[in-house]
Formats: structure tokens, sequence, C-alpha cells
């Protein structure tokens, strides 16, 4: 007996490795497997072969070039595709991918009589006039609105972190319709690498026994890189620290030009890494930069902490002191305020020279993960939430 029908709107969706395609399509697969009848409003088209069975699945046709295009695109062909699909009674779950779907497809959900849940990975536009500056905030202004309207709207707001939750609140959305739901690491992460896993990506990497700092995923708008530069710089005639930068995003040519500039040997650039190494990739560094440009916390979490913290390995955050995510990441590092490279480049020392400490902090690490950041709780917290709306006028 089904437990009631959810359709989860999202740009990107399985196959695609984009970290809302992976969150949505863990949560989405498992959701159906327990027994909920899941559809999924995604772009592009379903490869032949590999169609997951326990969910539904409706694409919005290939998409055009360029960013504006394609956003366009999609939310034109998801409102046919959702005024196609929904019926009273049923759960619509929102992301936002793209940005502002919530004002697109809201309203069109509440009017079939469906219940709607806003799925919040990042809060636009703030984002952009964080970007631009304050004198772009009247422009966005009508966006703005319409956007908390759908908020407001909605039978629960579900957002990442306390940051998060304040700009929520600021909006008008209720407390007991705001709530903090953390994303959790990739599956693949559940099960820590081994010893021999971890020796080949070293040894691919070239780094022997010596001290290995990484950043892996997104060098988008939103993160602090600079810091992290100029702590590679500092440390560049310390043949046993190695740092290892693999991902692709808006910073990534800066960072490149930058490495090439100052022929920083000692940092390896790489590209994105498949989901399926992850487990290795990540535990194969001894620390993990993970960084967010002040101002942003109550836009944006970087969920890569929830795969430093599976992978069991030591944070080193840059960022705004007061954010949740400073706080998180000194329960297994430490945080330092952008500019800090001097401090932090101190402190990598400190860390190579006392392999005690650091077990200690890989330790606290994969204690994060297991007590708030692993998928059976998330899954746990959806099902309530879910639950809840079934049978509710």
């Amino acid at each position: 007996m089904l437990r009631g029908k959810i359709i989860f709107v999202n740009r990107v969706f399985w196959p695609s490795e984009a970290a809302t395609a992976q969150l949505l399509t863990d949560l989405a697969l498992a959701l159906g497997a327990r027994g909920w009848d899941v559809h999924v409003i995604a772009s592009g088209t379903t490869p032949a072969a590999g169609v997951p069975p326990e969910i539904t699945i409706h694409r919005t046709g290939a998409e055009p070039a360029g960013r504006v295009g394609r956003y366009s695109h999609f939310l034109l062909a998801a409102r046919r595709q959702l005024a196609a699909l929904v019926s009273p009674g049923d759960i619509v779950v929102l992301k936002t991918d793209p940005p502002l779907l919530a004002v697109a497809a809201t309203r069109l959900a509440r009017a079939r009589g469906a219940h709607v849940v806003q799925w919040i990975q990042d809060i636009y536009p703030e984002v952009v006039w964080r970007h631009l500056g304050i004198w772009a905030a009247p422009l966005l202004w009508p966006l703005q609105l319409a956007r908390n309207a759908a908020w407001r709207a909605s039978d629960a707001c579900v957002v990442l972190s306390d940051d998060m939750l304040a700009a929520v609140r600021a909006a008008g959305v209720p407390r007991e319709r705001s709530l903090i739901s953390n994303n959790w690491a990739p599956r693949e992460l559940e099960t820590p690498a081994t010893a021999a896993q971890i020796a080949t990506v070293r040894a691919e990497w070239q780094v022997g026994d010596g001290f290995v700092v990484a950043y892996s995923g997104n060098f988008g708008r939103v993160h602090e890189m600079d810091t992290l530069l100029a702590t590679a710089l500092q440390l560049r005639d310390e043949p046993s620290i190695h740092f290892v930068l693999s991902g692709s995003g808006a910073r990534w040519p800066e960072v490149a030009d930058f490495v090439a500039r100052h022929a920083l040997t000692n940092v390896r650039l790489l590209p994105p890494q498949p989901r399926a190494r992850l487990a290795a990739t990540l535990a194969a560094a001894d620390a993990h930069f993970v960084t967010l440009r002040p101002g942003f916390e109550r836009c944006v979490f970087p969920s890569k902490l929830a795969g430093i913290f599976a992978a069991g390995r030591t944070v080193i955050f840059v960022g705004a002191p007061d954010s949740q995510c400073a706080t998180l990441a000194r329960h297994a590092g430490r945080a330092f305020a952008p500019g800090d490279a001097a401090e932090i480049a101190r402190t990598i020392r400190d860390w190579r020279a006392d392999p005690g400490e650091i077990a200690r902090l890989h330790s606290a690490a994969r204690a994060e993960f297991t007590g708030g950041f692993a998928f059976g709780t998330r899954l746990a917290e959806w099902e309530r939430l879910l639950g809840s709306l079934v049978g509710r006028a």
C-alpha cells in the first residue's frame, strides 16, 4: 500500500553528480523503496538503461545553451509537468535549482490542493546582491517579496543550518513551519575507505608519507579561496606538506592562475573526483579546507563538511567565526577568519608534528558524522515531516 504521493522538483537529478542531484536521488530512491509514490520532475532526458524502478521520473527535455535559457526553459516546462501531475493531497517538494523555483511553482501546487515543502539549499536573490553590493537590493526586492510569500504559503521550509533558519524566520515563516535538516554525507562514505584504497590514492598524488591538505568540490563565488592560496604560498618550502585541490567552478581559473604564477610545486590541481572514489580521495588527505565568504552564511551552507566528517578527517574552516559552520568545524579542527594564513600555516605545521592530535581529530570527525550527518537520521526526519502532511486538509 502506497503511503502517499510525493512530487520532487529540481533541475538536476540522477544520473547527474551535481550536489543537489545526489541528495535528491538518495532521498527519492529511499522513500520509493519504503512505500511512497515518488515522482521527480527534472531537466534533460532519461537514459535508456538503468532507470531506478522505485520512482517515476518526468523529464522536461533537453536544455538550451546559457544559464538564463536553461533556467527559463526548466521553470516553464516544470510548471506544465506539475500542472498535469499534481492532485489534491499530494506533497510537492521544491528544491532551489533553479533559483526562485518557489516563486514559479508554489501557487500552482497550492491551487491544486497540494501540500508544499520548500527544501532550501541556497537563498536567492540575497546571494546575488551580496555579490553585486547593496545597491542591487532595490532591483531584486520584488523577487524577494514574491519568494517570501511563497515560503509563507508553504507547509514547511527545510533549511540546512541555524544561520539559514534565521533568514527564513526573518521572511515571516512561523517557527513551527521552519525546520533544520542538515544535508547528509554521500552514501558511499558510510563505509570508510580501506587502508589499501587510501594508499592507492596517495600514491597517485605522489605525496609519500607527507601531510596532505585538501580542498574538494565547488570553487564557487561564495567560497573564500584567497586564504587557502596564501597558506599554500607560505608553506611552499615545506617538502613534507602537500596541497591537493580538486573540483571545478567559477573560481577554478583564478585558483589555477595563482598556482601557475607563483610556481607552487606543493599544490596539485585535479578535476572533480567521481562519487565512486570519494571515500578514498577524501580519506587520503589529513585535513580539508572548508571556506565561506563572511556574509553568505545566511544564504548557503557548505555541505562538503558532511563528507569530510564521514571520511573522518580534520577540518580547516575559513569564514565568519560566529557561523554555525565555524562551530561545527571546531568539533574536529579549527576555524579561522579570512586572511589568517599565517596562523593556519602554523596550525598545519603543529598537526604535522603531532600525529596523536591528528588521530584524535579524525576520530572526532567520524563521531560528528555518525551523530548528525548520517543518511538514516535525515531520512527519518523527512519521513516524519512527510507523514505529518499525509491526510491533512
